[in-house]
């Protein structure tokens, strides 16, 4: 039985009210949508520790999926802030690398999209969080992206072992042993540029002025005097952010190219807003279209079917008197966004599903992309929802506008892509192949980021 399965039963038998399921995160209560609301900024419903519980952030070798430190004041104080700022570099980034990974050619060619947008996204992230050496860094990249391969190797090999024994059998296992290693050498690679920066550093403040830097290597410093390790805190942004951005923009990529009426519309949206405001923060919140899209991608396929992980410090009641027990984790179930109770034509692609919701009085603010609800809970909700939502929507439609603007997509003859299901993630289709050939943009974006 797949999650799927696992909670169209759970609602079936128990309709509204919370149950106890036993899943690839062990034993948990699931929790119906609707009490999201009321629980949305509980204090007493904890999540730090539930994550390092589940990936196994407390052994040696995993501490980047789930470190000592908490990542979330630093994308809050830093990234977030620096939204405006970051537009230009992201776009510069990704003008550089689409044009590295898709080519020229005018011809009609293949591509496989799970495998070669993630090289966008981690050239365009590593930009903001590494800056514009080690971003173009193939020996980095690589670096990361095998400890990242062997992270998820390692993890998915613990749960066949009880909780209990996983202290003391991960010293043994060869998969455990191997991501050890991996981060070993992602640490002995990051060293020469972190101890080359520290000497720029020093030499411009010797000088008297300030530090040339400022990434994501500079804000863990700045947030974590003595406690920050550059290779541990790079690679777990890499892990929460690159890989769950990768999956939201092949995802919509996929549904344009299935939908291909939407290509002139989101063309003309998108050269419309940069002719008037050129490439900015605010200029991205203006493709209304754009974010419709993309949001309602995420609605029918988000990577998790359960969300809202907690884990509960002291008995909580919920509104219609059930109580969690402390200790017990809770998982929201989202598969209520296939719902027709919660949006007509539920299992329908409709692009402009959240545009006609800005539209209307009362649904307006539920409507963009980053917006988080019970109703709809891709990037969780309360206290605790993605704090780097804001940086992975800019860097999403940014993307875009120089994949669309440049390129003409579709999907191949008889192709249909189809998710699959492990554990609680919904994972979109590994070996589907789009197609894809250079066109005559209407805008030259470069040239707008210079004016």
């Amino acid at each position: 039985m797949n999650s799927k399965h696992l909670l169209a039963k759970g609602r079936f038998l128990y309709n509204d009210k919370p149950y106890k399921a036993y899943t690839d995160w062990g034993e948990v209560l699931i929790i119906p949508p609707q009490f999201a609301e009321s629980l949305k900024n509980n204090r007493q419903l904890e999540f730090m520790e539930t994550a390092k519980d589940d990936i196994h952030g407390y052994l040696p070798g995993f501490e980047p999926g789930a470190p000592p430190i908490d990542i979330t004041p630093v994308v809050n104080k830093y990234l977030t802030r620096a939204l405006a700022k970051l537009t230009t570099p992201l776009s510069e980034e990704a003008s550089l690398v689409v044009h590295h990974v898709l080519g020229d050619s005018t011809e009609w060619h293949e591509m496989q999209p799970q495998h070669e947008i993630i090289r966008i996204v981690s050239r365009m992230s590593s930009r903001v969080f590494m800056g514009k050496e080690l971003c173009r860094d193939e020996g980095w990249l690589k670096a990361s992206s095998d400890y990242t391969i062997q992270w998820f190797i390692a993890g998915e090999g613990l749960r066949y072992y009880p909780r209990w024994m996983r202290p003391y059998i991960h010293w043994f296992l060869p998969s455990c042993q191997a991501v050890r290693k991996k981060l070993d050498e992602a640490r002995k690679f990051l060293q020469p540029h972190i101890d080359r920066r520290n000497a720029t550093k020093q030499e411009a403040i010797a000088k008297g002025r300030p530090s040339p830097f400022d990434d994501s290597i500079i804000w863990f410093e700045k947030e974590y005097p003595g406690q920050a390790d550059p290779a541990r805190d790079q690679i777990g942004l890499s892990l929460v952010a690159i890989h769950t951005t990768t999956d939201l923009l092949t995802e919509t990529l996929f549904n344009i190219a299935l939908h291909p009426e939407l290509l002139k519309p989101l063309r003309e949206e998108i050269v419309s807003v940069l002719s008037t405001d050129g490439m900015k923060k605010t200029s991205l919140y203006n493709m209304k279209l754009l974010d419709s899209v993309i949001k309602e991608s995420q609605r029918l396929r988000p990577v998790l079917l359960g969300v809202f992980r907690r884990t509960a410090l002291s008995d909580i009641t919920l509104p219609n008197g059930d109580v969690i027990k402390k200790g017990t984790k809770i998982v929201c179930d989202t598969t209520h966004q296939w719902n027709p109770e919660y949006y007509k034509d539920a299992l329908k692609f409709d692009a402009y599903r959240f545009v006609r919701m800005r539209e209307t009085s009362g649904q307006d603010k539920q409507a963009h992309l980053v917006s988080t609800s019970h109703n709809m809970l891709g990037f969780g909700h309360g206290v605790h929802s993605c704090p780097g939502r804001f940086f992975a929507a800019n860097e999403i439609k940014i993307a875009l506008c120089h994949m669309l603007l440049k390129y003409d997509w579709k999907i191949p003859d008889g192709v249909v892509p189809e998710s699959s299901w492990f554990g609680m993630a919904l994972l979109g289709d590994q070996k589907a192949k789009l197609l894809v050939r250079r066109r005559k943009e209407e805008l030259d974006i470069n040239a707008i980021e210079k004016e």
